[in-house]
């Protein structure tokens, strides 16, 4: 359909996402400093655990992803797999935050493994169904990037509205107790607890609030297939387009990118800079105006001056606010730790680069909206759930590959047990600066020499939808 799609069903289609914000939120930047600061388990063992992750992802997804453009039911393709989801991703999110005391470092690092793959699993069989909801929707070049938007929104300001929960009570409980409460398991419990419940709510809220658009959605022939058949259909779809591996090879890339800046960012907070609970919160409660940039510039710069443009100048904006004001404190350009002029240079940075961040990704996943009817032209077949994999799994590199890479920085600066803000040595601090740059800076740089090879702009997506006799969509 060309038309507007009303404000209603883009709410409820990203009103779930808020589910896979939270865990998105607390997976890229919690749970390595949790498990390393509060938990006690090593840095590499923490990141090795969130890395292994990635092998169940990397068979997971695309297989979920699949199964869902298949299921014939009465409930549709994809609404039966969200409403299963619901209960299992908030018990073990929950889980997932309370250990057992007095576990080994063997023992602890395998309940992290065991309780983040069931969790990563669960929330896959919710979100990869639910998204690709979205190509059914609309089938309009810049229609797509408003649906992304609202789905980003809702994801984004999930996360940081329970990030910013949790820092309010740090700040608290810091102000009444003796010790900082972002050290002490208690706090973790809590937010696990708060966190399950609402992720629930919101997949009722989305799996419910769609559930009216069942009727309208594309539903697949009866077609039975041996397993060898099974897996040769999902390896074409997946490589028939080249679009789509160049975006799926490039949201991985941007995606460990990201990654390390998410799972170091807490590190950099509480040590490279020595902001207090409440600095780190003022920084939260200034990021809730990034997504509302996003919702605005997304389908605006599709429009006038295309997905792929505005994907690679987004990045090279969101590289250099993220990098520059560490290079600054490498150089000695910056007053000491503890000058207000310093929170005011890192704020204004981040908040920068998240709001480039945040644009870039809803636009590079819209872009994968736009290779569905490509793979339809080609096979025949519309595999929604099965190409948005690429967006869920890259998504989980974030916190997978980049905590693996954040926890080999950590050992490799020699980071000390029980860390103390303010003690730790000026070398290691160094190092972990200087690793940081060049990791994000020649990961971006890949990254958006990839994108530069998508060939998918409007006018080839119209083709395609004249090709595939959607009529109402051509011009």
């Amino acid at each position: 359909m060309s038309e507007k799609l009303s404000f209603i069903t883009k709410f409820y289609y990203g009103f779930g996402s808020m589910a896979y914000g939270i865990k998105d939120n607390a997976f890229s930047y919690f749970l390595l400093f949790v498990y390393v600061q509060v938990f006690g388990l090593a840095p590499d063992l923490a990141g090795l655990a969130i890395f292994i992750m990635l092998i169940f992802d990397a068979i997971s997804d695309p297989l979920i992803g699949y199964f869902s453009d298949r299921t014939r039911s009465r409930w549709g393709r994809r609404h039966p797999f969200m409403y299963f989801s619901a209960i299992p991703v908030g018990l073990s999110f929950f889980l997932l935050w309370d250990p057992p005391s007095n576990l080994s470092q063997n023992e602890l690092f395998f309940y992290l493994l065991s309780l983040g793959v069931f969790i990563r699993t669960a929330i896959t069989f919710y979100e990869i169904p639910s998204a690709a909801l979205g190509p059914e929707l609309t089938k309009d070049y810049v229609e797509r990037s408003s649906l992304m938007s609202f789905r980003y929104w809702f994801g984004w300001w999930g996360g940081l509205s329970v990030w910013n929960s949790l820092w309010i009570f740090v700040v608290y409980a810091s102000w009444t107790g003796s010790q900082d409460a972002r050290y002490i398991p208690e706090t973790w419990a809590i937010y696990g607890l708060a966190c399950s419940v609402i992720m629930v709510i919101s997949i009722m809220v989305t799996s419910l609030g769609t559930h009216k658009e069942i009727p309208n959605l594309y539903f697949p022939q009866q077609k039975k297939l041996s397993l060898k058949e099974t897996f040769a259909e999902l390896y074409e779809t997946m490589t028939i387009s080249r679009d789509y591996v160049v975006l799926f090879i490039a949201m991985i890339v941007t995606g460990i990118a990201g990654g390390i800046a998410t799972n170091f960012a807490l590190f950099l907070y509480s040590f490279f800079w020595e902001f207090t609970p409440l600095n780190i919160l003022t920084i939260g409660l200034t990021l809730f105006l990034t997504p509302l940039v996003g919702l605005k510039m997304s389908p605006l710069l599709a429009e006038k001056i295309g997905k792929r443009e505005s994907v690679i100048y987004l990045s090279i904006g969101s590289i250099l606010a993220e990098n520059t004001v560490i290079i600054l404190r490498l150089l000695d350009f910056l007053p000491e730790n503890g000058n207000p002029s310093v929170l005011a240079f890192v704020l204004i940075f981040h908040w920068f680069a998240v709001a480039c961040a945040i644009i870039a990704g809803t636009t590079l996943a819209s872009m994968v909206f736009d290779t569905v009817e490509e793979v339809e032209k080609a096979t025949g077949r519309r595999m929604e759930g099965t190409l948005f994999a690429a967006r869920s799994f890259a998504a989980k590199c974030m916190s997978g590959s980049g905590a693996f890479i954040a926890g080999l920085i950590l050992t490799y600066a020699q980071w000390p047990k029980d860390a103390i803000p303010g003690q730790i040595p000026y070398d290691t601090l160094f190092t972990i600066g200087l690793c940081f740059v060049c990791a994000s800076i020649s990961l971006w740089a890949l990254a958006i020499l990839i994108l530069s090879k998508v060939s998918m702009s409007k006018e080839k997506h119209q083709e395609n939808l004249k090709t595939l006799k959607y009529l109402d969509t051509s011009e």
